[in-house]
C-alpha cells in the first residue's frame, strides 16, 4: 500500500462498541409503547431502517405504535431508546485504546437515527474518533454500497487501506465486495486479536 494513503479502522457502534440492548430497557420501551414485548420488538425492527435513514422520530414511533404518540410519550420513547444503546462494551473500548495508541485513526460508521447520532457526537468514549458517520446524516443505511463509498470519501482512503468491523454479516459482505478489509465482529478474544493484528500492520506501514 502507498505510504501516502490514509490507513483507518472503520467500526460499527451497535453491538460492537455498545452491548446489545438490555432486556430491561426493551421491556420498559414495550411498556411505554403499550405493546406486548414480542410484538413491540418486531415492530421496532421492522420500521427501523427508515428511521436510521433519517426519517423523523414522530414518524418512526407512530409506525411502531400504530398511532400518533402524544408529546410526553414520544419524548419518553426517544429517551429510553437512546439510553438503551449507551451500555458500552469494555472489551471493545480497551481494543480501541490500543488502536489509537498505535497511531491508527479510528472512525465510526453506524446505522443510527438522528437522536442517537446527536447523543453519540458528545459521548466521551468517541471523542478521539477521526470521523463519526451516521446513516441518518448520510441518508443511507448499511449494507447499501453507497454508504461505504460515502465513508471512504469522508476518510480520504482507498478501500484496501481501511479495516471495517461490523457485527452483521451482510454489512461485512457489502464492504468486502467494495475492497475493504472487512471483519465480522463476534466479541471474542480471537476477533479482537484479528482486528489488532490488521491495524498493527497498518501502523507499521505508516511508520
Amino acid at each position: 500500500m502507498s505510504a501516502t494513503r490514509a490507513r483507518h479502522l472503520l467500526i460499527d457502534f451497535g453491538e460492537v462498541i455498545s452491548l446489545a440492548q438490555p432486556a430491561a430497557d426493551l421491556a420498559a420501551l414495550a411498556a411505554d409503547a403499550g405493546l406486548p414485548a414480542a410484538e413491540f420488538t418486531a415492530r421496532y425492527w421492522h420500521h427501523r431502517p427508515g428511521y436510521d435513514r433519517g426519517s423523523s422520530a414522530l414518524g418512526y414511533w407512530t409506525a411502531v405504535l400504530g398511532h400518533r404518540p402524544g408529546g410526553a410519550q414520544l419524548r419518553r420513547l426517544v429517551a429510553r431508546d437512546v439510553a438503551s444503546w449507551l451500555h458500552l462494551d469494555a472489551g471493545t473500548l480497551a481494543l480501541l485504546e490500543q488502536v489509537h495508541a498505535a497511531g491508527v485513526p479510528v472512525s465510526l460508521l453506524s446505522n443510527a437515527p438522528g437522536e442517537l447520532a446527536r447523543e453519540l457526537e458528545w459521548h466521551p468514549a468517541l471523542r478521539s474518533f477521526a470521523h463519526l458517520l451516521f446513516s441518518a446524516d448520510l441518508r443511507l443505511v448499511k449494507p447499501d454500497p453507497a454508504v461505504f463509498t460515502a465513508a471512504l470519501g469522508a476518510l480520504g482512503a482507498a478501500p484496501a487501506d481501511v479495516v471495517f468491523v461490523d457485527d452483521r454479516a451482510d454489512n461485512v459482505a457489502a464492504a468486502a465486495a467494495l475492497g475493504l478489509r472487512a471483519c465480522l465482529f463476534t466479541a471474542t478474544a480471537a476477533c479482537r486479536a484479528e482486528i489488532l493484528a490488521a491495524t498493527a500492520g497498518m501502523s507499521q506501514l505508516a511508520a
